[in-house]
């Protein structure tokens, strides 16, 4: 569970540092929605595939039905 005076980290940093066309995409970015530092949007990154990630989830269980095992279906 953890002890809540340790915080974990709500992001991931990129896989690789030094990525010319990843740093030139991520300042723009950063010009154009007023961030403070690249910590402030691989947050926003991290929050907006956490979205897009339950969302999929989501359409594929209204499209296909829950077919995950071990669940049965009560209707």
């Amino acid at each position: 569970m953890g002890d809540p005076k340790f915080s974990r980290r709500r992001y991931e940093r990129p896989s690789h540092p030094w990525e010319g066309e990843r740093i030139k995409a991520e300042n723009e970015l950063l010009k154009k929605y007023g961030l403070k530092n690249k910590k402030e949007l691989w947050r926003a990154q991290s929050v907006l595939r956490r979205f897009r990630h339950r969302a999929r989830q989501l359409q594929a269980l209204v499209r296909y039905g829950d077919s995950r095992p071990g669940r049965r279906r009560t209707s």
